[in-house]
């Protein structure tokens, strides 16, 4: 996949709650139509599930995600394909319309053993790659948890891939401070984990998750604003994408800030949401 000029990179995280609570709420309306406005710096979007939302622009490439074993059979794995088969033919105008394709989300959580996951990826993941073309399908390793148990999980995933032909074409990486860290303490553990990663497995690099979870909004501002600087230099060309955490109007969990929030509880942007989509400097 080719370097994509700044501001490019932004992949929005929406959250299928978001889907769930469009129609009934105007807020969340409005979010969606700002999607729209030249302004906007979001160039795709994902919500960790097999279907696109229905209410996002529909100009914006969708990257479908294989996030549990569950999404290789019945109707998640239909699904699979139709949105693989609908974004191919999306543009019409589009020279090599190409579509990506996440997968496992986190699975050292799910848990998902490393000898399983290689055996799905060899019978039901590479085959969609191998029955469209390598360059109209891309395949994004499985995401883990930048922890040790998290990095032990992909590492050994990729020591299952010797072959070149069987290699995802981009490595999937997520990222999160420790609570207690400083703002630049935490950037510079980011950076230095993203640029270890990368080396380590000489391929370019989608961040499909990545938040400050201090419970200081200042430290939170400062990370996130400091980062999305870092990853839009030049320099960082082998980043592809990257989406912050989080677009929903719920804080998911104990573990991620409420001030890394991109939506408030009415579902419109909140002012660190306004800044990255673009819609404020």
């Amino acid at each position: 996949m080719e370097t994509q000029p700044i501001y490019s990179k932004r992949t929005l995280l929406w959250d299928w709650t978001s889907t769930r609570d469009h129609d009934a709420t105007p807020a969340l309306q409005s979010t969606t139509a700002s999607l729209t406005k030249p302004a906007s710096r979001i160039a795709s979007i994902t919500n960790w599930n097999s279907w696109r939302p229905p209410e996002l622009p529909s100009n914006l490439p969708f990257r479908p995600m294989i996030r549990t074993p569950a999404q290789l059979e019945g109707n998640e794995w239909d699904m699979i394909r139709g949105s693989i088969d609908a974004e191919l033919q999306r543009d019409p105008n589009t020279p090599t319309p190409l579509v990506v394709v996440h997968t496992f989300n986190e699975p050292e959580r799910i848990p998902l053993s490393v000898a399983d996951a290689l055996h799905l990826w060899h019978t039901q993941i590479l085959p969609l790659r191998e029955s469209h073309g390598r360059h109209r399908v891309k395949l994004v390793s499985p995401a883990c948890a930048s922890d040790p148990p998290g990095t032990q999980w992909l590492d050994a995933f990729m020591a299952g891939l010797p072959q070149e032909h069987d290699r995802p074409d981009v490595l999937g990486l997520h990222f999160y401070t420790m609570p207690d860290q400083t703002a630049d303490v935490g950037l510079a553990a980011a950076q230095a984990y993203f640029e270890e990663r990368r080396a380590r497995f000489d391929l370019p690099v989608i961040i499909s998750e990545v938040a400050c979870t201090s419970r200081d909004p200042a430290a939170v501002d400062r990370f996130t604003r400091g980062l999305v600087r870092w990853l839009e230099e030049p320099g960082q060309g082998w980043v592809i994408e990257y989406g912050l955490f989080g677009v929903m109007r719920e804080v998911a969990d104990g573990f991620v800030s409420p001030a890394a929030q991109l939506l408030d509880r009415e579902g419109e942007w909140t002012g660190l949401g306004k800044w990255w989509v673009g819609l404020e400097e």
